[in-house]
């Protein structure tokens, strides 16, 4: 009998455990462990800070998943892997051994080189805190957030619509970012979003860089001091610390190295997939659910290769792909490579797809 361990409750994941419910590979022990019950579908959070969604339409029940799948469920959060033992902990003492180990865990929201942002910042992730988060979000007067990309712009635009709606006029919306709005799709999708931006109220700090958090204000390089109530970094994502001290090859941000059979490069019996790992084969690919979306059927096929001495087979990300981000007020800016466009249809089409995704797991 061969265990398989899968470690956390992301995109990639649940592609599989959809698999195993129609697909049982014989002799075969699967293990779910994930830090809560529920994933919490990243794709809806500007529409559940907007209040256009409920927690039930934004998340997945895993432990029922696992049930169907005839997977074992276990919640708690994976502290430390041993790799030479094949065994991880969790960070309840238990200890669970495997022959292969598949990491789909995420990554966190920080950034060390901002003094005071550990200590005070609201962290979105793990995932499963995001409602708690969101409320103290919508409560709080002066809200900052930090960061230039998807995530940045989706907050600041979907907490002043839901702001707006509720009439709350007192307090500021502030945005900081040292770099161009989603500079990597081009400069006319960074104008449209500054354009966007600008129109919708948002405080806006252009080419600053936050480099302290303080109890009450945010000081960027150019000595301004921002108040806050809450803030919040969504400059990009940093690596779980324990994979770092697991022994297992990573890069210099302390992400898993994986090779284009998702599979460690220096341990074959881990694989990884989605924002805990690194591609060799394309370092520089964006963390985002599309990607890890795309990689769960390359990570099913790949464990049931490594249980039955089959070849692997390669997973290659698209060049380009579709992306719509949430505007506020039911709208939505559509970016494909350098193309970006906005309209209500953009985000009719958004809460298609969103709703079809988890609808699929329901």
């Amino acid at each position: 009998m061969k265990t398989i361990i899968l470690a956390g409750g992301g995109h990639s994941h649940l592609s599989i455990l959809k698999k195993m419910a129609s697909n049982s590979i014989p002799d075969t022990k699967w293990i779910l462990i994930s830090s809560n019950k529920y994933q919490y579908y990243s794709g809806m959070f500007s529409g559940y800070i907007e209040g256009l969604y409920s927690i039930d339409d934004m998340r997945i029940d895993l432990s029922q998943l696992a049930k169907q799948a005839n997977c074992l469920f276990y919640d708690a959060s994976i502290s430390k892997i041993d790799a030479t033992a094949k065994q991880v902990i969790t960070d309840d003492g238990q200890l669970f051994s495997y022959d292969y180990l598949s990491l789909d865990i995420g990554s966190h929201t920080n950034n060390p080189s901002i003094n005071g942002l550990t200590q005070f910042q609201s962290s979105l992730k793990p995932a499963h805190h995001f409602p708690t988060h969101a409320k103290k979000l919508r409560d709080a007067a002066n809200v900052v957030i930090i960061g230039s990309g998807a995530a940045a712009c989706e907050m600041v635009l979907s907490l002043q619509a839901w702001k707006d709606r509720q009439n709350k006029k007192n307090g500021l919306i502030s945005l900081i970012h040292s770099n161009d709005l989603l500079g990597k799709n081009g400069k006319r999708t960074s104008q449209l979003a500054t354009s966007i931006i600008n129109k919708n109220k948002i405080q806006h700090y252009e080419y600053e860089r936050a480099e302290e958090v303080t109890e009450h204000h945010v000081i960027t390089d150019k000595g301004k001091r921002i108040p806050y109530d809450e803030v919040v970094f969504l400059g990009g994502g940093s690596a779980p610390d324990m994979l770092k001290h697991s022994g297992l090859a990573v890069n210099k941000d302390g992400f898993l190295l994986v090779n284009s059979s998702l599979q460690s490069i220096d341990n074959p019996y881990v694989f990884g997939a989605g924002d805990c790992v690194s591609l060799v084969t394309h370092p520089h690919l964006e963390k985002n659910g599309v990607h890890a979306v795309r990689q769960g059927p390359f990570l099913w096929d790949n464990l049931r290769a490594a249980l039955m001495k089959t070849p692997f087979v390669n997973y290659s990300p698209q060049k380009k792909s579709m992306a719509i981000l949430s505007t506020g007020n039911k709208e939505a800016l559509l970016i494909y490579g350098k193309i970006a466009l906005q309209g209500k249809w953009a985000w009719r089409l958004k809460d298609r797809i969103d709703r079809k995704f988890i609808e699929k797991y329901k």
